[in-house]
């Protein structure tokens, strides 16, 4: 297997689950059968290893799998009125204002969604089971992991190539247009700034976030030409195209 996608709710994941599906004729997407229940790696049926790579949005980082594993993160709060167009217009899971939608998240047992997302789990019984803060900032920032940023996702790709690169793979990021954005939903709504709000909820998320940015510059000081990489990438893109078939997702 080459490369595992932790796919991040309303964080940029369907368009790069679409190029993993035009660049991997063996996608597996994969997820829980219980709604919100994280899956883990070393429960995924031997049988399902043979994909090359791997796309879901409940698989928990793991220190086991030689693939190189990728996700992306959002400015917290951004991602939150993303989620909440996205569940009110699109799913309609819901029907709470963005005050009421907020409020629930902040008390919920996802808070601070991105931090938990690519902490590092162990099963239990919890009630929170998969869903606590354990970031392992070696292994987040190791050769084994790369953590891109949404709003910088043009240059997340490049040092994705780059990764895979070392690795001796070369694969096309490129990508014709955004897919699933919510930026066409409500646009002349006037949601209400509550930012202060959400902080009890999106502390752990900032400071992941700012740490992921920094990152990358640092590793973008690292590559020879990046500005180059960045600019043949961005012609790519105006040539790229995806797959009209649609990959099936796998429930364990």
């Amino acid at each position: 297997m080459e490369l595992i996608h932790i796919h991040g709710f309303k964080c940029a994941g369907t368009t790069l689950e679409q190029t993993l599906n035009r660049e991997y004729e063996k996608l597996l997407l994969i997820e829980s059968k219980d709604s919100g229940s994280r899956l883990f790696f070393q429960d995924i049926p031997k049988n399902l290893l043979s994909a090359q790579s791997i796309s879901s949005h409940l698989l928990s980082p793991s220190k086991g799998s030689d693939a190189l594993q990728i996700s992306l993160i959002r400015d917290p709060y951004k991602r939150l009125i993303s989620a909440w167009k996205f569940q009110k217009n699109v799913t309609k899971d819901t029907r709470l204002n963005f005050r009421d939608f907020l409020n629930d998240y902040n008390n919920s047992v996802i808070s601070n969604y991105q931090s938990k997302l690519l902490s590092v789990q162990s099963k239990s019984n919890n009630y929170s089971n998969g869903w606590e803060i354990n970031l392992d900032l070696e292994f987040l920032f190791g050769d084994s992991f790369f953590a891109g940023i949404v709003e910088r996702y043009d240059e997340s790709m490049v040092l994705i190539e780059e990764r895979l690169k070392a690795r001796g793979i070369k694969k096309d990021f490129s990508y014709p247009q955004k897919a699933n954005t919510t930026k066409n939903i409500f646009p002349n709504m006037k949601i209400p700034n509550l930012r202060k709000f959400s902080f009890p909820s999106t502390d752990c998320d900032y400071w992941l976030w700012n740490l992921v940015n920094k990152k990358m510059d640092d590793e973008i000081k690292r590559i020879e030409s990046f500005e180059e990489k960045l600019q043949d990438f961005n012609e790519r893109c105006k040539n790229s195209k995806f797959l009209e078939k649609k990959g099936k997702v796998t429930l364990i």
